[in-house]
């Protein structure tokens, strides 16, 4: 049976899409090259040779199913889909191999004798003739349950990463007319079979409990970007912060690749599939095909293989380890993933904990490497921190301070910083803390104002309690002197100086638990007024500060700008308008109180205002008005 006879082709396999008719190369083409790595060091199969294997073509190939060290596996070819990874170039073709060895068949799995197939994380696997040409790396599975058929992204086309765009589908159908000359055994094996692009295995650091925080962090941050949204679509495995792991990359070894890294870790574990000098191929298809990206590089050590007995999800490598970063990958493309060691990429995000009395409780740090990520990045290292420190399921109140350094394509720098209040006692203060800072790295990395780069990105995290602590405004009290007395009802004389204060109802965990005092304010009475006044406390809702004056921000050239709180400092013009929209977020424990009276002088009357703010011992809500007279 030759090659001929197995050619499966693209008008058969791929529903809806036409057939493709191959030209051949024009006289005097330039020959493929015939070493992967330019200095020669590793030899790789040209197209026109895999056009002509067939199933008397066998293979080897390296991957890691424990530790750090490759182990060989075996297998056969079995067949080929035309143009499955893209049409430019000439074409190139899925190539189908039928593996042994290394868990994914029965005979070479552990005591369960569970066969794995081909396992998420054995992707970028680098598969050779057998006189040590490189073919290309094991990239696709035909199902999740556990069939030993692999298919290969050939060399040639990882070669030219960075250089052109492979478009086609992630799930192929084999359909059984396509397989025409094959065994019957073959054809039954992969006749309505799917070609998959094998996952990624995602891990993120911070112990079980991080994979859903990761998520969720995600899910809350803006995704501006496809790779934001690729991590989106993602589970999140657990595996420890980077830390040790020595050994360099090596052909067959596992290679894992974060957005962010340090205590912050998030990222992708698969293998390696060639190395020419300092530049690194892995993977065999796209992380999340962003074309030129950065990712960091690490080493990582694999628990072991874990194989999927129920045939749903798929088997997967559950990683044990991840190294320091020693590299950064700058293409991502359908082909596979591509990278300089060596070259270090980032920018720092770093987490102070403390506790009420401020004494230091922890700190993370962490880089975030791909820029698109910066506001999980930004959003997640406080998210983990409470997480990490609160010995319980995530309740508590906290207060958060912030710190975004940014630089400008002129080479201008700046900074924002900006402050919030948070009490949950639904269990995600976690999730809460992430929103504003997440939303305000997004705002300054993704506006079209400006050509703005984080530079870094610190915060501090006022661990206040564990528990949810509220204030809602419960009454009013004004001092007559010698006491407080209630504001609500009594009679001030005109023209004297009248101190106020808020009274607020406290809940913790939302069960109330007393009432406190919160600072006096002082309003002096107009001598002309009379009669009815009113004092009222409410959360602030957007304007007002400590000494009353507005949270508007006036400009050098006169502008004042009030910022839209809904909308992260929507409707700026300018990026200087932005920064300052962004840099009046309403604290949570603000409140505003307007004292108003009438007054009536011979034959003119009116209403007179005061304002002035007020600062809550914790997050605030609701209103409370308090009525009382004037006399002269």
């Amino acid at each position: 049976m030759n090659r001929t006879s197995l050619r499966l082709l693209a008008g058969a396999v791929l529903a809806g899409v036409a057939a493709t008719t191959l030209v051949a190369p024009a006289a005097g083409a330039a020959p493929e090259p015939a070493a992967f790595c330019s200095d020669g060091t590793q030899p790789m199969v040209p197209k026109a040779e895999t056009e002509a294997f067939d199933d008397s073509t066998t293979v080897r190939g390296l991957t890691v199913v424990k530790g750090t060290t490759p182990v060989e596996f075996t297998g056969t070819f079995v067949g080929a889909i035309d143009n499955a990874l893209g049409t430019s170039e000439g074409g190139t073709d899925m190539l189908l191999f039928s593996l042994r060895g290394a868990g994914i068949d029965r005979a070479s799995t552990a005591t369960d004798g569970t066969p794995a197939g081909i396992w998420a994380g054995m992707s970028g696997s680098p598969v050779y003739l057998p006189d040590g040409r490189l073919i290309g790396a094991v990239a696709y599975g035909l199902s999740p349950d556990n069939v030993p058929i692999a298919g290969i992204t050939p060399a040639y086309a990882m070669k030219r990463l960075g250089a052109d765009k492979l478009r086609a589908p992630a799930k192929l159908t084999i359909k059984r007319s396509a397989l025409q000359g094959a065994s019957a055994r073959t054809a039954a094996t992969l006749a309505g079979q799917s070609a998959r692009q094998l996952k990624a295995v995602r891990v993120v650091s911070g112990g079980a409990a991080a994979n859903d925080l990761a998520n969720r962090t995600l899910a809350r941050v803006p995704a501006v970007s496809a790779s934001a949204r690729s991590a989106r679509a993602g589970g999140f495995g657990a595996v420890a912060a980077p830390s040790g792991l020595d050994q360099p990359l090596v052909p067959g070894g596992n290679i894992a690749v974060g957005y962010t890294t340090g205590d912050l870790f998030a990222g992708g574990v698969g293998t390696v599939t060639a190395i020419c000098g300092s530049t690194v191929w892995a993977f065999g298809h796209p992380l999340d095909f962003a074309g030129p990206t950065s990712l960091s590089i690490h080493n990582a050590s694999a628990a072991l293989v874990m194989p999927d007995s129920t045939g749903l999800i798929g088997s997967y490598k559950q990683v044990g380890k991840v190294g320091q970063q020693i590299g950064t990958i700058t293409t991502d493309g359908y082909a596979g993933i591509k990278g300089q060691v060596g070259l270090i990429r980032g920018f720092p995000v770093v987490t102070h904990v403390r506790n009420a009395r401020g004494a230091a409780l922890a700190t993370y740090r962490g880089t975030v490497v791909d820029p698109a990520m910066a506001a999980f990045g930004a959003g997640y290292g406080p998210a983990f921190a409470v997480q990490d420190v609160l010995d319980n399921l995530g309740i508590g109140t906290a207060k958060l301070s912030w710190r975004i350094d940014y630089r400008l394509s002129n080479g201008r720098t700046g900074s924002l910083s900006n402050s919030q209040i948070y009490a949950d006692a639904g269990g995600e203060l976690a999730d809460v803390v992430a929103s504003d800072i997440a939303g305000d790295v997004s705002a300054i990395a993704s506006t079209d104002l400006a050509d703005a780069t984080i530079t870094g990105v610190s915060s501090t995290m006022t661990l206040i309690s564990n528990a949810a602590i509220d204030h809602r405004f419960a009454s009013a009290q004004r001092w007559t002197g010698k006491k407080w007395v209630t504001l609500r009802g009594s009679s001030v004389k005109a023209g004297r100086t009248m101190k106020v204060r808020p009274v607020y109802r406290q809940y913790v965990n939302g069960r109330r638990k007393g009432t406190s005092a919160g600072p006096a304010k002082a309003f002096k009475i107009g001598k002309n007024a009379k009669g009815r006044a009113s004092v009222t406390f409410s959360a602030r809702a957007g304007a007002g500060g400590d000494e009353g004056e507005d949270e508007c921000i006036k400009l050098d050239d006169g502008q004042v700008i009030c910022p839209d709180f809904d909308s992260e400092g929507g409707g700026a013009r300018t990026f200087e308008d932005l920064v300052a929209g962004l840099d009046g977020l309403v604290r949570a424990d603000r409140a505003d109180v307007a004292a108003q009276w009438k007054w009536k002088l011979r034959k003119s009357k009116g209403v007179s205002q005061r304002r002035a703010g007020v600062v809550a011992p914790g997050r605030i809500s609701g209103s409370y008005a308090a009525t009382f007279r004037v006399r002269r």
